[in-house]
C-alpha cells in the first residue's frame, strides 16, 4: 500500500463490512473488552498476581482491538491501540527486567 499524504489519511473513513464481517468483528471486541477488564483489575486492585499477567492479558486485548480496527480502517482507534501495545510492551519489558 502507497503512503498516504496525511490529509488523505485523516480524512480516510473505517470501510463497510458484510453483516458476517461485523458480527465477527463484534464479537472479537467483545472478547478483547472481557480480556482487557481482567488485565486492568489485576493491575489496578494489585492482585496477588504477578504483574506480568496483567501486562499481557492488557497487550493481547489491546492487539485484538488493534486487529479488529484493522479490519475495519478505523485509524484514529488503530493509533490509539497502537501506542497501547506499546504501552503493555514497556511495562512487561520493566516487569522483567
Amino acid at each position: 500500500m502507497p503512503i498516504r499524504k496525511t490529509k488523505e489519511l485523516l480524512e480516510m473513513k473505517p470501510i463497510e463490512l458484510t453483516e458476517t464481517a461485523e458480527h465477527r468483528i463484534h464479537k472479537r471486541k467483545w472478547w478483547a473488552i472481557l480480556i482487557l477488564i481482567i488485565g486492568g483489575v489485576m493491575l489496578a486492585g494489585k492482585l496477588p498476581v504477578p504483574y506480568s499477567l496483567a501486562y499481557a492479558l492488557l497487550l493481547f486485548g489491546h492487539l485484538g482491538m488493534l486487529h479488529t480496527f484493522y479490519d475495519k480502517r478505523d485509524i484514529p482507534m488503530m493509533v490509539v491501540n497502537a501506542v497501547w501495545v506499546l504501552i503493555d510492551a514497556v511495562g512487561m519489558y520493566r516487569w522483567f527486567n
